[in-house]
């Protein structure tokens, strides 16, 4: 009888336990610091998102500049905004897309930084106004349907492909941040709007998601 890798070698099984356990209660500790704390957001247009070197070795550490565009905060006036993300994975999805709204906290020090990479993405400004979906979304209730022309994400794709090299299919990509739900698939570079939602609900929904709220 073959016996498994985890007869021969349990102290390594039991290594990779401990370590699931201790991320575990890190994001719920982060879950926690976010529900507590102030929530400062805006959205913004990519300038860049760079992995830099980190001081605590259970996360990775990542420079964003963003272009603030809208606030949802007096705090944040700046027009260009410099800011830390900290993640237990690589959990840098915001920076496929070219704009989003990002959510903050303010650390010891009173400086803005993501401890957890909360974001919404942005697709769309028509008329003044910023639109966007929620990929958690199961229905498109309350969104508004949009025409306008169709959208190049060659740039985007290759942004995926980066974060995610093991995923070899542009279609599973596409799927992957452009839901069918929201958009419809025109060829390998393009996607065509179908449902979005105001920027303004985006926030007040996933700051009620953040704080636990039903209603």
């Amino acid at each position: 009888m073959v016996k498994d890798f985890a007869y021969f070698y349990p102290e390594l099984e039991l290594i990779k336990s401990m370590k699931k356990i201790i991320i575990f209660f890190l994001i719920m500790s982060v879950n926690i610091v976010y529900s507590q704390s102030k929530i400062y957001a805006f959205v913004g247009k990519k300038i860049s998102v760079e992995r830099v070197k980190s001081d605590d070795h259970f996360y990775l550490k990542y420079k964003n500049v963003y272009t603030v565009e809208q606030t949802f905060n007096d705090e944040i006036k700046r027009d260009t905004l410099v800011f830390n993300s900290y993640t237990h994975m690589n959990q840098i999805n915001y920076s496929v897309y070219d704009y989003a709204i990002i959510y903050l906290v303010k650390n010891d020090e009173g400086k803005f930084i993501q401890k957890r990479t909360y974001y919404t993405p942005i697709i769309l400004n028509k008329d003044g106004k910023w639109y966007g979906f929620k990929p958690s979304d199961e229905n498109i209730e309350n969104y508004e349907s949009i025409k306008v022309k169709n959208l190049y994400i060659k740039k985007n794709l290759k942004t995926v492909k980066e974060i995610y090299p093991e995923f070899k299919k542009r279609k599973y990509l596409i799927e992957a941040f452009y839901l069918s739900l929201f958009f419809n698939h025109v060829n390998k570079n393009s996607i065509e709007i179908k449902n979005l939602k105001t920027a303004e609900k985006l926030y007040e929904e996933k700051i009620k998601e953040i704080f636990g709220k039903k209603n």
